[in-house]
């Protein structure tokens, strides 16, 4: 018994040979190859990356602070804040808080800034951290005000010594009360030259850039500036209010050497 031949159930028409081997000749040019796809696929990662690593340059560049705007360090500096620009007021005879002839008021306003000094503790680690080391002549509180280091913020020390100077504008209006004044006239002095050598320094270190502009005014024969412009200005009542929160209220009597201070030769 021979075993049964199967066939196929259609079979292709005249011409259709050539059909299908056009189309399997197409499909072999428009499939893509293997390695070719993965370097297709590489190079837009490739330029991804690229895109990516860009952006985070530019972000970091953008956001990296200017050498202008790293602090030296501070415990205070968590109360900087900037108010912005701010235009100064600065006519000539301009009436101000801090400015005319003694009164209360006026005592009043350098009071709130420059009295006491505003003496505040820092720890050891800050101590490190604004770049001083421990030493057995640096004053300390006593234990039961938290016996860390006697420190000030500069900014109390510059408005002291601008006080200072006003003062002496007005000579014996303060003078003739001033127990330091009447004591040492000359030490006196020594502390005032002290005050304006801080404060050329202080300015001649920070050297405000902003410009000034001449007017032509009625009456006088040169031009005259104008002081009224504007200055980036931080919130000096925030610092104030910071100092405060950390002040020590140690009484005079409480500023003493403790057991292990020595002295300095000389004032450094």
């Amino acid at each position: 018994m021979t075993g049964k031949k199967y066939f196929p159930q259609y079979s292709l028409v005249d011409g259709a040979d050539d059909e299908v081997a056009k189309l399997l000749h197409r499909s072999k040019e428009t499939r893509p190859h293997p390695k070719s796809r993965f370097l297709h696929v590489s190079l837009w990662l490739i330029h991804g990356v690229l895109i990516f690593i860009t952006l985070l340059f530019f972000t970091l560049w953008a956001w990296a602070p200017s050498k202008d705007d790293i602090l030296l360090y501070s415990p205070a500096n968590e109360a900087i804040e900037s108010i912005g620009i701010v235009r100064f007021n600065g006519t000539w005879d301009r009436p101000s808080p801090y400015r005319g002839s003694p009164s209360p008021d006026v005592e009043a306003a350098w009071d709130r800034v420059t009295a006491d000094g505003r003496l505040m503790s820092i720890t050891p680690e800050q101590l490190l951290a604004i770049g001083e080391e421990p030493a057995p002549f640096m004053a300390m509180c006593p234990e039961e005000y938290g016996g860390n280091y006697l420190a000030t913020v500069e900014v109390i020390h510059q408005l002291h010594c601008i006080n200072m100077v006003r003062q002496s504008t007005w000579g014996d209006h303060y003078t003739a009360n001033d127990s330091d004044f009447i004591k040492n006239p000359s030490r006196w002095l020594i502390h005032l030259d002290h005050c304006i050598e801080i404060l050329r320094q202080v300015i001649m270190c920070h050297s405000d850039v902003t410009m000034v502009t001449y007017d032509w005014v009625e009456g006088l024969d040169d031009p005259y500036p104008n002081f009224s412009v504007p200055h980036q200005c931080r919130d000096v009542e925030k610092i104030l209010d910071w100092i405060d929160v950390h002040r020590v209220h140690l009484p005079s009597s409480k500023l003493v050497r403790l057991e292990g201070n020595v002295d300095l030769p000389s004032p450094p």
